[in-house]
């Protein structure tokens, strides 16, 4: 991971960020910005990682129709690449991979459903949700939108991702209906997130 997303991630948590500003942030996320940079470095690096792995274990080659083989950099590498280039924050990273695990089940529906169909599949929308890639960036921008008053609009995603903005709009909107537009997360429940994704990623420092 680069030290620009680095850079990024260690950005205090601010009221305007977490939408809770009567409330402290949890105790892990304290620990975390208490922390020495050499380990905040290992966590961020840890969590892109895991990010990586929920991506490519959710959307399974098993799932994906036989198509010509070819070359790709590692999702791990185009993650790590999207985040150096939106700048967003370490607590963004958290909802949007919070937003993944609440569309989970879904997503396997789909896929398990395209793979029976085959090539005789030709919805666009199903398409883009079957995309992990495409699926990673649009949970990244609603969650970056819910959390800040202040966002890219999409003209700026498209520039970002290298991406046309009617593929930007369209898979934003296909996340959106795949989640039921719930993106509302209590801070209980998010806490309770956090302390787990903290946990994980902290193993091994």
């Amino acid at each position: 991971t680069s030290t620009a997303v680095i850079n990024n991630m260690i950005t205090p948590l601010s009221t305007n960020d977490c939408k809770y500003p009567e409330d402290r942030p949890c105790e892990k996320y304290l620990q975390f910005m208490d922390s020495s940079r050499q380990e905040r470095t290992f966590m961020i690096e840890r969590l892109v990682e895991t990010y990586a792995n929920v991506i490519d274990s959710i959307w399974n080659v098993k799932f994906q129709p036989e198509q010509p083989k070819t070359r790709v950099i590692p999702t791990k590498s185009f993650c790590s690449e999207i985040l150096k280039r939106s700048k967003v924050t370490y607590s963004t990273v958290q909802l949007s991979l919070f937003y993944i695990f609440r569309v989970k089940r879904i997503i396997h529906e789909k896929l398990r459903h395209r793979l029976q169909a085959a090539s005789s599949c030709n919805n666009r929308m199903d398409d883009l949700i079957c995309c992990g890639r495409r699926m990673f960036l649009a949970s990244l921008m609603v969650a970056s939108k819910y959390l800040h008053d202040k966002n890219y609009h999409n003209k700026a995603w498209s520039k970002i991702t290298g991406l046309k903005i009617s593929e930007i709009n369209a898979a934003e909107l296909a996340f959106l209906k795949l989640i039921d537009y719930r993106l509302y997360i209590s801070k209980p429940t998010f806490d309770k997130w956090y302390t787990q994704i903290h946990g994980h990623i902290q193993k091994g420092y």
